[in-house]
């Protein structure tokens, strides 16, 4: 019982490290994608192709991350271990069924604080922005 308690805060440091790497890079639209995957699939197993069109429906309709965005932070998430995912039809390429890990859901709640830590300072940029060329 002691060692699964160790696990999980060396998992839990490790997934902030990882995630925080993503902020240092200004990689936003990566975290974003990662925060909408995380939450997607914490509710959910799903394909690649549906979770692109549910963020785009999350966001209003103003986000739709493209398969060159989605799939290397798909990629990326699967190696870190945040998702697992299969074939549905393994004799044949057919669709991916990604699922979330243990380790997926401990980050979700992270990354969505991240994300909302980006927002903070976006509707700043972008009322600084609207200020400067509202004159």
């Amino acid at each position: 019982m002691e060692s699964e308690g160790k696990e999980s805060a060396i998992g839990v440091e490790e997934y902030k490290l990882e995630l925080d790497e993503i902020v240092r890079k200004k990689q936003w639209k990566r975290l974003l994608t990662a925060a909408f995957v995380l939450d997607i699939l914490s509710r959910e197993s799903s394909y690649g192709n549906k979770i692109e069109r549910e963020i785009y429906k999350r966001t209003n309709n103003v986000y739709r991350p493209n398969p060159n965005e989605l799939y290397p932070v798909l990629r990326y998430m699967e190696n870190k271990g945040y998702v697992e995912s299969h074939w549905d039809a393994p004799d044949k390429r057919s669709k991916r069924i990604y699922s979330i890990t243990d380790k997926g859901v401990e980050a979700s709640e992270y990354a969505r604080v991240k994300v909302l830590e980006w927002c903070v300072r976006l509707r700043a940029f972008a009322g600084a922005m609207e200020a400067e060329f509202d004159k």
